[in-house]
């Protein structure tokens, strides 16, 4: 059986098709490549379906701060279960020695694509996609795991039950776990000063990752709902460290400047969660939820309850029942 090594010279995105990755995969194509990894659609050797493999490049899991970083993150972030974080079946390390994770594998597109061209959302599309990664988000922080790099890339829209949208929050690879246990863990979540994408980067993460708590990714959310109803970024200026300035000084345009229709209640919930200091936001995700509920539709009030409920287990240990993805 073929075990996958780069040959010699070859680009570092390279993966045969045919190729047998972690002597249980065979690989179909790649489907992109990043600064940190590749991701290839792969179906097992033995078993069916389809999934979607991500190893660190050479180069990056060279590094062994990097690679054991992202083994701990994607163990812990296949424990998160909810309808709206990708899942994540299996996770280890090719023949090489370079950590990998395998990902359900989705169909359809990305928000990014979605909102391409300076497109807006109707409001009540915009909050319910806002409450289901809000959702995600919940489950992840019930955990302690921040994503850290919510953005409309990052944010994967599938078909669900009947036709129904669904929103999946993917791409766990900047996360931060809250309080790991020992000082291995401590040192690798202190290993990087800034993660993320600034035009979705809290002021905290900009000063330092290591003091980004879950209201970061609050900030980020807020920022992307902001875009989906207003059809803006709140940010954007023409160079990187101009929107690095606007973002630590909380200089964006009100939401009124873009859209006087909206709701006064709800663009003070978008601006509510793009304030400069943490402590200023909503305390945690499902206050958000609940604050933007209203505008959401049918489903709003379920999908904000269901975020309360999944923060309260995580304190209680009582398990919460599953919310039924809406039909229609």
């Amino acid at each position: 059986m073929a075990i996958f090594q780069l040959p010699t010279g070859s680009s570092e995105q390279d993966v045969p098709e045919g190729e047998i990755l972690a002597g249980k995969y065979r690989a179909e194509r790649v489907l992109g490549a990043g600064g940190m990894g590749v991701v290839v659609r792969v179906v097992p050797v033995e078993g069916e379906g389809v999934f979607a493999l991500k190893f660190l490049r050479p180069s990056v899991a060279r590094d062994e701060v990097a690679a054991k970083r992202f083994l701990r993150e994607a163990e812990a972030s296949r424990r998160i279960e909810s309808p709206h974080v990708v899942k994540i079946p299996d996770v280890g390390e090719l023949a090489s020695g370079t950590p990998y994770l395998v990902m359900e594998y989705l169909e359809g597109s990305t928000l990014e694509a979605l909102l391409a061209a300076g497109k807006r959302l109707p409001v009540e599309r915009a909050c319910d996609l806002a409450l289901q990664a809000a959702e995600g988000l919940a489950a992840a922080h019930a955990m302690g795991v921040i994503h850290r790099d919510i953005k409309p890339a990052n944010l994967y829209l599938t078909a669900g039950a009947g036709g129904s949208e669904v929103l999946k929050i993917v791409d766990f690879g900047v996360s931060k776990i809250l309080d790991p246990e020992g000082p291995e863990g401590q040192n690798l979540t202190r290993t990087q000063t800034s993660i993320g994408s600034p035009l979705y980067m809290s002021p905290e993460q900009m000063r330092s990752a290591r003091t980004a708590d879950f209201r970061a990714d609050q900030w980020s959310l807020g920022a992307v709902l902001y875009r989906m109803v207003t059809g803006h970024l709140p940010f954007d200026a023409k160079s990187l460290p101009r929107v690095c300035v606007q973002v630590l000084t909380g200089d964006f345009a009100p939401i009124a400047t873009h859209r006087p229709d909206l709701p006064a209640e709800l663009a003070a919930a978008i601006e509510r969660c793009l304030r400069v200091e943490p402590r200023e936001r909503y305390a945690d995700i499902a206050d958000l939820a609940e604050a933007i509920a209203p505008f959401a539709g049918p489903s709003g009030h379920a999908r904000a309850e269901r975020c309360r409920a999944i923060l309260r287990e995580a304190k209680s240990g009582v398990p919460t029942p599953a919310l039924a993805e809406p039909t229609s």
